[in-house]
């Protein structure tokens, strides 16, 4: 076979999928006002306040809403966001990446991927990231949820969202991030084990809020 015959084959495909998108059904997404009960004022010990600082969860302007809390266990503090994304057969209203955790105005960031059972049953690595800033330091979780379905990885965010809109019709996802600032006399474990105490009621809390 030639290569001008599988072009052509090539782009007929692409233009049966191209129509077949056309016939489809409108995406049907969830509405923003359901964000009002998704985040639970506690989660264990821990008790929430309205806000965050931009500073250590930046905003992005492509959430249809959100919903950012400040959480004090004792003398502990985290920072949690969860946001949604709606519409997102449109690219321009997906997710932007460099707006996940901070990038401008720090020194240095690092890895700090985490493992914890989210769903209460099996392990769940999520990304995380160390950021220093100045002389301070904080760490940031975050993780993609489609309902009860949790994804670490943006590659597979990314098919699990694809299938979503053409299969489900559906293009709406959540954003959850979690923040703790890291104590120099305790170090990055002690801030870790902070989400690893906060991550489980939240992601219930969500896939209950959003269960498909």
């Amino acid at each position: 076979m030639s290569a001008a015959s599988r072009l052509g084959i090539v782009l007929g495909l692409l233009a049966s999928v191209v129509g077949a998108v056309h016939w489809l059904p409108p995406i049907r997404d969830r509405e923003g006002p359901t964000m009002d009960k998704a985040l639970p004022s506690t989660l264990g010990a821990w008790t929430g306040t309205e806000g965050v600082p931009e500073a250590v969860l930046p905003f992005d302007d492509h959430e249809a809403a959100v919903v950012r809390r400040t959480y004090r266990n004792g003398q502990r503090v985290a920072w949690i966001s969860v946001a949604l994304f709606a519409h997102q057969d449109e690219p321009l209203r997906r997710v932007s990446v460099q707006h996940i955790y901070p990038e401008t105005h720090v020194t240095r960031i690092e890895p700090a991927d985490l493992t914890m059972a989210l769903d209460g049953l099996g392990p769940t690595t999520v990304p995380g990231r160390l950021i220093h800033r100045g002389g301070r330091q904080h760490v940031v979780a975050y993780w993609y949820q489609i309902g009860g379905h949790v994804y670490g990885s943006d590659y597979w965010y990314r098919w699990a969202l694809v299938r979503r809109i053409l299969l489900a019709r559906r293009g709406d996802s959540l954003l959850v991030r979690i923040a703790v600032p890291v104590d120099p006399a305790q170090g990055l474990p002690r801030a870790l084990s902070a989400v690893g105490e906060l991550g489980p009621p939240l992601y219930v809390a969500l896939a209950d809020t959003f269960n498909e």
